[in-house]
């Protein structure tokens, strides 16, 4: 997404930003026989969405790792875009298609066109009918100073991702559909159906932002229905509007107390079996454990799938 430059690369280290309305995370890692080890992965507060203090903050910290252009890419969790179900303009380039869509989505995003930075990925299935794309969204005056910050630390600075797609890349799903609930700090909740690790479905769910905070007295008191019903939801869609194979599990990724009680209650409620969303293994060392790394570990995947792709374009 918003793919800005491709440089050479002098440093074999891989480098992510994830940017939330709080925090900045920072993770690194290297490639070993196809398969990331992660190096470092740290995170400080953001006063007054200072972003770009923020990333100079941790790269002078660690600047063994981010010196001599490593590939860098920045992710944005839900706060800080919008993510819109938009028709597909009637053209052929991409390029044209992200051009368009900055006047298209005027009247379906809370920003001025002026202000509007925007591109899109499609998803496989199809409502009938339809041709839809997903849009992101995004404000030049959020993006701007970042995208400075990045080309100054890195020629080799690939691009920004919205959290949805780092999500997606993250979690391995089998062959048979699952619906996958992400929330972290006060972010909006993501609501994913997958399929084969390939997003089928993705839903921002605002109202949710506060999900991570409930105490365990307020989840006997009722506190997971609004979760119930989001992801029973996303489960509908995907069943009977996009006419695909019902839906058997669901997984959790957020850090609810008691984690055991809360899925089993989940489960009783959807009559789906509801389990914890695991590490990968290559990320547990340095895991946050509470899931809010998962943006930025889902960053690395893309970083590396850019490459691959950019290898078999050239061959």
């Amino acid at each position: 997404m918003l793919k800005l430059l491709r440089g050479r690369n002098k440093n074999e280290h891989s480098v992510v930003f994830a940017l939330s309305n709080a925090a900045v995370k920072f993770v690194v890692a290297r490639w070993v026989n196809n398969s990331p080890e992660l190096i470092v992965s740290d995170q400080i507060e953001v006063p007054a969405q200072d972003y770009g203090a923020a990333m100079l903050q941790l790269a002078n910290q660690y600047s063994r790792f981010t010196k001599g252009n490593p590939r860098l890419a920045v992710v944005l969790e839900p706060s800080l875009y919008q993510s819109v179900a938009a028709d597909r303009p009637n053209l052929q380039e991409e390029s044209e298609i992200a051009a368009a869509l900055k006047y298209s989505l005027r009247d379906l995003v809370s920003l001025n066109a002026a202000d509007i930075i925007a591109d899109y990925y499609e998803l496989p299935i199809q409502l009938p009918n339809q041709s839809k794309i997903n849009a992101i969204v995004a404000d030049r005056q959020l993006l701007q100073p970042l995208v400075e910050v990045a080309l100054d630390l890195s020629s080799d600075f690939v691009g920004i991702f919205p959290a949805e797609l780092a999500l997606a890349a993250l979690i391995d799903t089998a062959s048979e559909p699952v619906v996958i609930a992400y929330q972290s700090g006060q972010e909006p909740a993501l609501l994913q159906v997958s399929r084969e690790s390939t997003l089928q479905v993705n839903r921002v769910v605002r109202p949710l932002e506060k999900l991570s905070e409930l105490s365990f007295d307020e989840i006997k008191l009722g506190g997971l229905q609004p979760l119930s019903v989001e992801i029973q939801r996303s489960a509908d869609y995907f069943e009977r509007q996009l006419r695909q194979r019902p839906i058997k599990k669901a997984v959790l990724a957020a850090a609810l107390p008691n984690l055991a009680e809360v899925t089993q209650q989940l489960s009783d409620d959807l009559g789906l079996t509801v389990e914890v969303c695991s590490y990968p293994a290559w990320a547990k060392d340095l895991a946050a454990g509470d899931f809010s790394d998962f943006p930025a570990l889902g960053g690395l995947l893309l970083l590396q799938q850019g490459q691959d792709k950019a290898k078999e374009d050239a061959a």
